[in-house]
């Protein structure tokens, strides 16, 4: 399976502000994306569509424990894995979608 790596990602956003690393992550290889904790797997990247208030700090936090490697949000979170903040989440959203869409078998393991 192909995996695409966080610059990867970083390339294809068009409303990227900017991005938290710890450790140079920009290798780190991201398998497909999830838009609820439920439907975040191992090495996903979780994009938090909801509001960062108490609620949205827990969803990211789930995400987390169900294998999240990264995050894509619009408000500041503090999380122990890179998080990338976009002016507009469902742009990013549907912009992710495409790019894991075309690559081949990612688009069993990225949330339509």
């Amino acid at each position: 399976m192909q995996e695409l790596t966080l610059r990867d990602v970083l390339a294809t956003l068009d409303s990227v502000l900017s991005w938290s690393y710890l450790d140079r992550p920009e290798e780190m290889a991201i398998r497909g994306i999830g838009t609820t904790p439920e439907k975040t797997k191992k090495t996903f990247l979780y994009v938090c569509k909801r509001p960062i208030n108490e609620r949205g700090v827990d969803l990211v936090k789930a995400a987390i424990r169900n294998g999240a490697v990264a995050i894509v949000t619009d408000r500041p979170i503090d999380a122990r894995v890179p998080v990338i903040y976009c002016r507009d989440v469902a742009r990013a959203c549907e912009q992710l979608q495409t790019l894991f869409a075309t690559e081949g078998n990612h688009a069993k393991h990225a949330e339509r």
